[in-house]
């Protein structure tokens, strides 16, 4: 069973591929671009010119060099229209999963109620039952999980989902513990993310039931709205209450309705808000003209209570308060649950209604004279907010309670009673207010309610999640002509910048071609222009961004670079994982460190090739490695450390080692550089300065290379290269040695030819072979059509060779053949022998 989960995860994204086109409910997804023609592959041989070549590339754009007269870019341009996107804080770039303590049509409360304004304001939102869809069956599909899953949609902009399962769960009463479940689950929520085009979205979670599923989520960004201390409730399981702690500190933030609450969270979670409960004024405010039959027969005066009758309801107070003044009449809205309310029905003067719908409660309401909180003291209230407070007081109504201490900062609108006696003095006195005084305190209430409204807390949870969970980003775009290049940047910039807070700031070094002009034109909300009269370079220029930037971070993002689907989450992980982290950089196929590609598809009029980066980030998804050394040509780039260590080196003049210095001033500083492995930025490379002769280039090189080296008082180093145990190799028996020294256990696994998308089985049963505990080295001719030459990094311990003859001296630990690969079938092989021919 463990096998066939493995399979249906690893197959995952092949299957919902070939599904989308035919299936009705899936959303169109765009097929993969073509495979452009082959650019000529560059020399491996690494000369005194290639080596300045490089390190231009690793370098800032260097558009600070004019362009020769007569040079234009010769390939073909993809025209668009900068159409009006999205403006930076519009909800619509995410998706709302709200996983409930309660259904949508229970009781209406804090869950719908928040869920409800998100939506309002245009959020879609996707309200979870607390119940499961059981499917009882080992070997269910996608395609049938995808026709089982429940989906209703309540009212504009919200949908009620029912997930599957393998067995019948119930959130307050299971656990998610049989790996199908949790699978079946995930697959769920697969279906309503290929539907409604979901991407990044944030999941509130309000019971730890739920923390089994949520973190496995992707683009996902976790809120714990605790609002209830669970372990009061008696039906609360102890496994339920073991999986809070851990919600709490895995969660991207936290959310407590009460004081006590937020104390609590605060123990594990630094990032813990305080958001009390609140009403509907409007709904609440308002008299109906006519009372229901029911309480219209109840003669006055009326003490009332609306909510739930329950362990936490003090029925011995209200008994003996009724009891002694049996002029009084109680009337209780609500359901009473397990409670024994046999000895109160006794009394003529209490009323119990039963539970009544949300649309009704306002007329019941009015027709009180006092309105009543009578909860009994412990674990469960002392840290509770209740929501009725907010709804008597849109209503106006006087308020008796028990002291809960949430309800101590409202002394001025509620009257809080310890005992009985006093219980009960305060509801006389609520009767026998001067009509001036009742007037008074009756608008203050009303006031109170109207500042405490649920579109208030709404804003307060939106505030955290633009704020906190998802940081505004400043991404800086230095240009000096070469307006067509900055063309395509923009275009990729605006197709696959997803994050719901981005600025791009442009700043032009007075350029003298097109570029000032059609920078004049851009209308994008998201887009500022600034034009130099003078060119400050590389440095000055994005200095300038850098104090125009208003951003949480800050991306140094050259003009001829071409941003790939996910960049920007991608970049912005390993600062989650380690604070520590100062900076981080992609991997490219142009670039003169180890961020380089050992194998990269695409070209440079559409950057990557869809089919490879999606292989790509599969293959290295959520890793990354630290470095001493980051290329400039894309760079995030948190905004603090500028503010603590200054900006960019401006004696750099025109270009070169502005990286080299930034990245040495960083390190020294106590910070760390991450490379992200699984984010990919393409760059053209050397965009302006490969117009330059060889002597320029070397002039400018050197002369900052001494600069460097006298400011540092240290020797440069040349970079390291790809991150690739094999890079340049072609002698056997170097190759062999270095697999004996990795310690790793080796395999070898003849394959088919060509390496095509979507996969084949033999693709995923060779994947499967692969882990960090392993080097794979595969017979592989051409990748998605390009072909293989030598020894080629594929994956973190996944090798491609045309030539087996490099590898013949390896002593492999195992030896697969999957040429021969028969459906479903087995690997062949897998014994340890020595490979001795070809």
């Amino acid at each position: 069973m463990i096998r066939r989960i493995q399979y249906w995860e690893t197959t995952k994204n092949r299957r919902i591929q070939a599904k989308q086109k035919q299936d009705s409910i899936a959303v169109t997804v765009p097929a993969f671009q073509s495979i452009p023609p082959e650019m000529p592959a560059q020399s491996q041989t690494i000369s005194n010119n290639h080596l300045i070549n490089e390190h231009i590339g690793t370098e800032e754009n260097k558009n600070s060099f004019p362009v020769q007269a007569g040079k234009e870019n010769v390939m073909p341009i993809k025209d668009y229209v900068l159409d009006p996107m999205k403006p930076q804080l519009d909800p619509l770039n995410i998706t709302l999963f709200r996983f409930p303590i309660i259904d949508w049509d229970y009781r209406w409360q804090r869950p719908q109620q928040i869920c409800q304004q998100f939506a309002r304001h245009g959020y879609k939102v996707f309200y979870f039952s607390i119940e499961t869809v059981q499917l009882n069956r080992p070997d269910a599909t996608f395609d049938e999980i995808q026709a089982t899953v429940q989906i209703k949609e309540a009212e504009e902009n919200v949908w009620l989902i029912k997930l599957c399962s393998y067995n019948s769960l119930n959130a307050y009463r299971d656990a998610i513990k049989h790996p199908l479940d949790k699978l079946y689950m995930k697959w769920s929520i697969e279906v309503l993310k290929q539907k409604f085009n979901i991407h990044q979205t944030v999941s509130i979670v309000d019971l730890p039931f739920w923390s089994s599923i949520v973190f496995d989520l992707e683009d996902n960004k976790v809120i714990y709205d605790c609002m209830d201390e669970h372990a009061g409730f008696s039906n609360a399981s102890a496994e339920l209450l073991a999986l809070e702690p851990e919600l709490i500190k895995k969660a991207d933030a936290v959310v407590t309705s009460s004081d006590i609450l937020y104390q609590k969270a605060q123990n594990f979670n630094s990032s813990v808000h305080l958001i009390r409960n609140a009403g509907e004024f409007d709904h609440f405010a308002v008299k109906p003209q006519q009372l229901p039959l029911d309480i219209s027969m109840v003669g006055k005066p009326i003490i009332g209570y609306i909510g739930a009758i329950a362990e936490w309801f003090d029925m011995n107070l209200v008994f003996e308060i009724a009891e002694r003044n049996p002029d009084w009449n109680f009337v209780l809205i609500g359901n009473t649950y397990y409670s024994d309310t046999s000895n109160i029905e006794k009394l003529n003067n209490v009323f119990i209604l039963g539970e009544k719908p949300y649309k009704e409660l306002p007329a019941y309401l009015h027709a009180f004279d006092v309105s009543i909180i009578p909860f009994q003291i412990n674990a469960l209230t002392l840290a509770t907010n209740p929501v009725k407070v907010y709804e008597y007081m849109a209503a106006g109504k006087p308020i008796v309670s028990t002291a809960l201490p949430e309800l101590a900062p409202m002394k001025d609108y509620v009257s809080i009673a310890t005992g009985t006696m006093e219980f009960e003095t305060a509801i006389w006195r609520a009767f026998h207010e001067k009509e001036a005084e009742q007037s008074t305190n009756a608008k203050k209430r009303r006031q109170y309610a109207a500042d405490n409204t649920w579109k208030d807390r709404y804003h307060e949870f939106q505030s955290i999640i633009l704020n906190q969970l998802y940081p505004k980003i400043s991404i800086i775009i230095v240009t000096h002509n070469n307006w067509e290049l900055t063309d395509r940047c923009l275009g990729s910039l605006l197709q696959y910048t997803t994050v719901p807070r981005f600025e791009i700031i442009i700043v032009d070094n007075a350029s003298t071609d097109q570029t000032p002009a059609n920078l004049l034109k851009l209308t994008h909300p998201n887009i500022k222009t600034i034009l130099l009269s003078e060119n400050d370079g590389f440095a000055g220029g994005n200095n300038i961004g850098i104090i125009n930037a208003t951003g949480d971070y800050v991306v140094l993002l050259n003009n001829d670079t071409m941003v790939s689907k996910d960049w920007l989450p991608r970049l912005m992980q390993p600062f989650k994982t380690d604070h520590q982290i100062a900076a981080v950089g992609p991997m490219s196929n142009f670039v003169g460190n180890d961020q380089k590609l050992d194998f990269f598809v695409g070209d440079e009029v559409y950057g990557a090739n869809a089919a490879w980066l999606d292989e790509f980030h599969a293959l290295f998804d959520k890793r990354f490695r630290y470095t001493d050394m980051l290329g400039f040509f894309c760079v995030m780039i948190k905004k603090e450390i500028f503010e603590k260590l200054g900006h960019l080196d401006k004696s750099f003049g025109c270009g070169m080692f502005e990286d080299d210095d930034y990245c040495l001033r960083m390190l020294q500083a106590g910070y760390r550089l991450a490379i992200a492995e699984d984010a990919f930025v393409y760059h053209h490379g050397s965009a302006t300065f490969n117009q330059w002769d060889e002597e320029q280039k070397r002039s400018l090189f050197l002369t900052n290379k001494a600069y460097y080296e006298t400011k540092w008082s240290r020797t440069w180093t040349e970079p390291k290269m790809p991150h690739s145990l094999f890079t340049n190799l072609v002698d056997p028996d170097k190759i062999a040695e270095i697999v004996a020294a990795s310690n790793k256990s080796s395999v070898f696994v003849k394959c088919p030819d060509n390496w095509n998308s979507p996969r084949e089985e033999w693709q995923e049963r060779l994947l499967q072979i692969c882990n960090d505990q392993t080097i794979v080295i595969a017979c592989v001719q051409t990748y998605l059509g390009k072909p293989i030459h030598g020894i080629r990094k594929i994956g973190p311990s996944l090798y491609f060779t045309n030539n087996e003859l490099l590898v013949e001296k390896i002593n492999f630990n195992f030896n697969y053949v999957l040429t021969d690969l028969e459906h479903r079938g087995e690997l062949h092989g897998d014994e340890k022998r020595l490979l001795t021919s070809v």
